[in-house]
């Protein structure tokens, strides 16, 4: 037996992961976008834009990887 762990066991690790950081970059770009409509400046209003430009390549990637993640736990999966 090898040290190596299970390929589903790879996938639902990297599923986990890729999930709880797009929750992360989508929280984080909302609390910003929030915190500019409280303030309604232009400057907040410039801030929210640059979150958002910074977003949104992340949030594709993790979305791309959350999405393999799962089709590769489900082929993945133990059939009993």
């Amino acid at each position: 037996m090898s040290d190596l762990p299970s390929p589903s066991r790879l996938m639902r690790g990297l599923t986990v992961l890729s999930g709880g950081g797009l929750l992360l970059v989508v929280l984080g770009a909302a609390t910003v976008a929030m915190l500019a409509e409280f303030a309604k400046t232009w400057q907040w209003y410039f801030r929210m834009e640059r979150a958002m430009a910074l977003a949104m390549p992340a949030t594709l990637i993790l979305l791309g990887l959350f999405v393999a993640g799962l089709v590769g736990m489900v082929v993945l999966a133990d059939r009993d």
